[in-house]
């Protein structure tokens, strides 16, 4: 297919969605957590390229990398000249599973943030691993070095649950 001199610019919502995904791979792709290629579907999709370049999904969003997965109401993706700055999802609440990892989790918005390879839990924010739990206001969890940073509303306290793994076993490798 051959395009006319100028006609580009109406293929530019399209652009931005292939642009968004290769750069939401890009930095995720070096982690076991989310790998390969990224996956949405939603009820619908409205992009734009001015004045800034974003792009709205709407209603029963599910984003899939590797075994990373965010249901979500609504998916927003900015970019800057092309590459993803922030992929903010928000839900009543929105929420995510990292099997490989164990770990799950909610918050009214998740930000994604490709740059530094965040992903940010606000409002409500909980955060599981296998039985374990933290939440605050907001959850950071980094998927570089895996670490998670927890901070409370002013005038509350975040909050934890651990369970001790199960070192009461004998030295013969038997059950309590």
């Amino acid at each position: 297919m051959r395009l006319k001199h100028g006609s580009v610019g109406r293929y530019w919502p399209v652009g931005l969605v292939m642009v968004s995904l290769a750069a939401l791979a890009a930095p995720a792709a070096q982690q076991t957590l989310a790998k390969g290629p990224i996956h949405i579907s939603a009820d619908t999709l409205h992009a734009e390229n001015k004045p800034s370049q974003q792009a709205t999904y709407l209603g029963n969003v599910v984003m899939t990398q590797g075994d990373v997965v965010i249901h979500a109401n609504k998916l927003v993706i900015a970019a800057l000249q092309g590459k993803v700055q922030t992929a903010t999802a928000t839900g009543s609440p929105v929420s995510f599973t990292m099997s490989s990892a164990q770990r799950h989790g909610y918050g009214n918005t998740l930000i994604y943030k490709p740059g530094s390879g965040e992903i940010v839990l606000q409002g409500n924010a909980h955060l599981w691993q296998e039985k374990n739990e933290i939440s605050g206001q907001q959850v950071t969890y980094f998927l570089n070095n895996q670490q998670t940073a927890v901070t409370a509303a002013p005038g509350q306290r975040v909050h934890s649950v651990f369970y001790p793994a199960a070192a009461n076993r004998s030295a013969s490798g038997g059950r309590p």
